[in-house]
């Protein structure tokens, strides 16, 4: 594994956005000797290559023509369920993010996705700085997220960018879902497991850890049948069913925790298509988001 085309634990953690949604704060380490060399765990079938025209929607559904950036704004919910409970939503989720693809050689697309997240309070909406955890009887701080995501879309499906490091299970599937009434639907399913670390005198060990990202991406059918150089609206649902965030402060238990969202795909400059509070959120903590470039061109302009 060369140092070039490697990533880091922390490295690889980030660039699928999994600090924000597996664990919060991730320290580099080594996989635990009783994981370490495990062989990635077997799926009951392997993904058949999608064919030139499903892959051809796919990245229609989530990109530009033109290959600008997109923003993707999103409301959801954040559900808890430890195991022997029945599940609760704790907090609501606002968010929005900035994506853009770039075709390679061998026709596959290196995607790169950026996003800020902010847990809010069930009932008034408003960005949360405690929340009640009632698996525990406590308030606990949420962690808000900033998240990068690079990853490579295939036609044999998500594949990572970079080489990952040892203790890292990735795979990722591309799909057509189905049609139902002229909507036509695809999927981008991403499956991570995390092998424990052992503890050392600055960090405790940690256990296995898994983050289940389900996406699903919808548009009328006759979208997909306009000239390839048209504008395709779509929409999406997300879940997760991943190990707790720190925050959360579950310790060790066992469950899982789904953020459930929603949302739409809008033109970088359709800032109207952002709720207004959201909007004003993001302009003061993360300009660099409504940005074509990211804010990588602003400085001396």
């Amino acid at each position: 594994m060369s140092e070039a085309n490697a990533w880091s634990r922390r490295e690889a953690l980030t660039g699928f956005g999994l600090l924000a949604i597996a664990g919060g704060r991730v320290q580099a380490g080594e996989p635990s000797t009783a994981n370490a060399g495990a062989s990635k765990t077997p799926r009951s079938s392997a993904q058949a290559a999608l064919s030139a025209e499903a892959f051809a929607d796919f990245i229609r559904l989530r990109t530009s023509p033109d290959g600008r950036p997109v923003l993707w704004v999103y409301s959801g919910v954040l559900v808890v369920k430890p195991e022997g409970e029945v599940a609760q939503p704790l907090a609501r989720i606002e968010g929005l993010s900035r994506s853009f693809a770039v075709a390679q050689p061998d026709g596959s697309y290196l995607w790169t996705l950026d996003e800020a997240g902010y847990y809010c309070d069930p009932l008034t909406g408003e960005v949360a700085s405690s929340l009640f955890n009632p698996f525990i009887g406590q308030t606990v701080v949420p962690k808000h997220y900033r998240s990068p995501q690079t990853l490579r879309f295939s036609r044999n499906g998500v594949l990572p960018s970079r080489e990952l490091p040892p203790g890292i299970d990735f795979h990722g599937e591309i799909t057509r879902l189905g049609e139902v009434a002229g909507t036509a639907a695809m999927t981008e399913d991403l499956y991570v497991r995390m092998g424990a670390t052992v503890g050392t005198a600055d960090r405790p060990a940690r256990p296995v850890r898994f983050a289940n990202s389900l996406a699903t991406f919808t548009t009328l059918r006759r979208n997909l049948q306009r000239p390839a150089n048209e504008w395709v609206d779509c929409q999406f649902n997300y879940t997760t069913l991943n190990t707790f965030v720190d925050w959360l402060q579950l310790g060790g238990r066992a469950g899982v925790q789904d953020m459930r969202l929603v949302g739409i795909k809008c033109r970088l400059e359709d800032r109207d298509a952002v709720p207004s509070a959201l909007r004003a959120r993001i302009e003061r903590e993360h300009p660099d988001l409504l940005k074509a470039d990211g804010g990588k061109g602003s400085e001396g302009a």
